[in-house]
């Protein structure tokens, strides 16, 4: 597609994303809960891909040591600082890629490097030798590990563990670590790697997560499933109250299920609904923001419906609502219940832009706000 317009990171995954591709990413505390979620939604991906059960193994564990060793790690002394520990996994064709960071004290650096480079730098059965080691050493860190996970990491991947210091204070750091797994090795011979999947990417990608505070990323294709799983984790998410968490949650329901049902993509005459959907977070004001594909032709009914929407007060909202709720003619059925749901629940104008891709699609780019008083 010829996109002529500069965009930003959103845009760039999205359109580097491809249809068997995934790009998520989760970033904030990590506990029990949470890791199962972000797990299971990325299994479901894994599951999917056609690849060898044993090496789906393999990704899945590496994913369980990369998450384990940030819930292990992570410092709860400055909130701050705590907040921008985060996860990745990426597909690319057949590759796995999956990238972790997490807050470290300076005085952890020297010894933390040393380890790395020592198993980078150790064959595959030297690394067998030196997990049993330790294994069987009994020596276990206040931490909860004594370098195990990492040995995994490198053993299961097959390949040598990257990782980055970024000093952020006087005495604490940013560690990121970057480990990938080939599954089809045939494949890897003939594709390079894109650009949005390279470690120095994903480090840069985080920089501007955190400017922009988002907390969940999520590029794929949209189905239900994802949408359960999703819901899930912005459920664990921190809240004034219930009725607060209700109200982002079935507005976020709208909104995925908008992409799911009218974000149809076709691809060699298949309908796929890929797209984007992320969280962010400035003081007490979240935003829900998704973008994905729409026919250039449906733009207009669409801006017009939305521009109409903005201007209604919540009266004028609740009686266009019910009017469209018993409208059960051809037109009722898209009269577009969702947006007016958004509106009713955010308690704010929807805040929306379209950009064109090329004759055929554009970009739908929609953004709800929820004030937590």
């Amino acid at each position: 597609m010829d996109i002529k317009n500069q965009h930003n990171f959103v845009y760039d995954l999205l359109f580097g994303t491809h249809v068997d591709d995934l790009n998520y990413i989760y970033r904030g505390e990590f506990n029990s809960d949470i890791s199962n979620y972000i797990l299971s939604l990325a299994e479901r991906n894994i599951i999917h891909s056609k690849i060898k059960g044993r090496t789906k193994k393999r990704v899945f564990h590496i994913m369980v040591e990369s998450i384990q060793n940030i819930t292990r790690h992570q410092d709860f002394s400055d909130e701050s600082l705590s907040q921008t520990a985060f996860f990745a996994i990426q597909k690319n064709g057949s590759k796995f890629y999956i990238t972790t960071g997490n807050i470290i004290n300076n005085e952890e650096i020297h010894s933390l490097q040393d380890k790395l480079e020592k198993l980078n730098n150790l064959s595959e059965g030297e690394l067998t030798k030196f997990y049993l080691e330790i294994l069987n050493d009994g020596h276990i860190s206040t931490k909860g590990g004594a370098g195990l996970g990492l040995i995994e990491i490198v053993r299961k991947s097959g390949n040598k563990l990257d990782y980055d210091f970024t000093e952020i204070s006087e005495d604490k750091s940013f560690i990121y670590m970057h480990s990938y797994v080939e599954t089809d090795p045939d494949a890897a011979k003939m594709n390079s790697i894109a650009d949005i999947y390279t470690f120095d990417y994903v480090k840069n990608l985080h920089k501007q997560i955190i400017n922009e505070n988002i907390l969940i990323l999520y590029c794929n294709l949209f189905e239900q499933d994802s949408l359960v799983r999703l819901i899930s984790i912005l459920k664990s998410q921190k809240y004034s109250d219930i009725a607060f968490k209700k109200r982002i949650i079935s507005s976020m329901v709208e909104l995925l299920q908008n992409i799911i049902l009218h974000g149809k993509l076709s691809i060699q005459d298949k309908n796929y609904s890929p797209g984007i959907f992320y969280i962010s977070k400035k003081r007490n004001i979240f935003y829900l923001n998704t973008v994905n594909y729409i026919p250039n032709e449906d733009t207009e009914n669409i801006n017009k419906k939305l521009e109409e929407l903005n201007t209604l007060d919540k009266p004028k909202l609740e009686k266009a609502y019910n009017k469209q709720l018993f409208n059960f003619s051809e037109e009722g059925q898209h009269a577009g219940l969702g947006f007016i749901e958004m509106r009713l629940k955010s308690k704010n104008k929807l805040i929306y832009s379209f950009e064109k891709v090329d004759e055929k699609y554009s970009l739908f780019n929609l953004k709800l706000t929820f004030i937590d008083n």
